[in-house]
């Protein structure tokens, strides 16, 4: 028996519990790259299932694998991008789960490791990472994902003339001033609203 054929096998055929049963015993074997594959592989098949607390587990198990590659294994940039897109499926999955605080911790430092670039090919997850930060009523932290994505939004939208990316600036905006009003941070906030309101009116 090959536990790893016999899983690709069955999530080929869509049999999802039968894959994670066999991709379970798997998580030890091969390389650190190899388990990730597996852990996202678990993740995967939970997910197809409904079982989304246990794929977020598994997504925190894949994000921390990650971080634990070396630069021989993957550039550092790469491999915090990729945890980072593990650890948002994981706060996703784990949504009033017990250990979403512990997780949600986790979420944070990965992005704010990738934010040291700046929002550029970042806005969608410094939004997400601005919401999700308010909803656990961390504002300082969402006032400056949220204000940094709304001005590369901005940026974006007045270059390409986009009355879509334009209105998402704003609304992005209306969000930073939220959370900075509820953070205490008022240049922020009064900065913030003189954007939406400058993005509200007609373009010329």
């Amino acid at each position: 028996m090959s536990h790893l054929i016999d899983a690709i096998r069955a999530e080929a055929e869509g049999n999802f519990k039968a894959a994670a049963g066999h991709y379970v015993h798997l998580t030890e074997s091969g390389t650190l790259t190899d388990r990730i594959g597996i852990f996202q592989a678990l993740a995967r098949c939970h997910e197809k299932l409904g079982d989304v607390k246990t794929a977020g587990q598994w997504r925190r198990k894949a994000g921390g694998a990650y971080l634990g590659l070396v630069d021989g294994a993957m550039p550092k940039d790469e491999r915090q991008y990729l945890a980072l897109v593990e650890f948002r499926n994981a706060v996703q999955d784990l949504a009033d789960d017990p250990s979403l605080e512990e997780v949600a911790a986790e979420y944070k430092t990965v992005l704010a490791e990738n934010w040291k670039g700046g929002p550029e090919g970042l806005t969608h997850e410094g939004l997400f990472g601005g919401v999700f930060l308010m909803g656990l009523g961390d504002h300082a932290a969402a006032a400056r994902y949220l204000f940094d994505s709304a001005e590369a939004i901005s940026e974006e939208a007045t270059e390409a003339h986009d009355p879509v990316m334009r209105e998402a600036a704003r609304h992005a905006y209306e969000l930073a001033r939220e959370a900075a009003t509820k953070s205490g941070n008022m240049q922020i906030a009064q900065v913030a609203e003189v954007r939406a309101v400058d993005l509200a009116q007609p373009q010329q």
